[in-house]
């Protein structure tokens, strides 16, 4: 496994005050100590929040999670980043399998499959139909099967991220990753993890 040194925990969060420091702590305590959150101008105290949990906090400069994401890549310095949504919907304990594919030098991105285990409720049915519609167009276009390209729990390696071109500012920023780490043929693998 990883040295937490050469991980990044990225939280791209808007008022998310309600569940950062459970998501925070659960990372912390499965020996996380690098953990970033990217606040996109939360109402609702999230920033102070975060950062009186032990997160270094950034405020994002621009809006949207595409953006957030972006701006919060060019201040990391680990060479690894877990990306993760701050509301509790994944859970910390199925981070060493989601890195693993880096550490071992199989893969340079890889995208946590929610269909694998996705739990009642988890996901409303029409999102279900939608999510299983844009991932066999994507596999169609592109002739990668990669599962879940809308899945918010993935992890890359900073230098890999660097060599895409993105500009998606907004939630696109998971389907524009799968699509251009498609196009240049970026090492990518899928593992299952659970979703509540």
């Amino acid at each position: 496994m990883a040295l937490s040194a050469d991980v990044c925990v990225l939280l791209p969060a808007l008022n998310e005050a309600a569940t950062i420091t459970d998501v925070i702590t659960s990372y912390q305590a499965a020996g996380f100590t690098n953990i970033l959150v990217i606040d996109g101008g939360s109402s609702d105290g999230t920033r102070q929040t975060a950062e009186d949990a032990g997160a270094t906090v950034i405020t994002q400069t621009g809006s949207g999670k595409g953006q957030a994401v972006r701006q919060a890549v060019a201040h990391i310095d680990a060479p690894y980043v877990l990306m993760v949504d701050a509301d509790m919907t994944y859970r910390a304990a199925d981070a060493e399998a989601v890195l693993e594919p880096l550490v071992d030098g199989e893969a340079d991105h890889v995208i946590g499959d929610r269909f694998a285990d996705m739990q009642p409720g988890a996901m409303t049915t029409l999102n279900k139909i939608g999510n299983r519609l844009f991932n066999r167009i994507f596999r169609v276009i592109y002739g990668e099967n990669y599962a879940d390209i809308l899945s918010g729990y993935r992890a890359f390696s900073t230098d890999s991220f660097e060599r895409l071109t993105l500009t998606a500012d907004g939630f696109g920023i998971e389907t524009e990753m799968a699509i251009h780490g498609a196009k240049h043929e970026v090492p990518t693998t899928v593992v299952p993890c659970p979703y509540t």
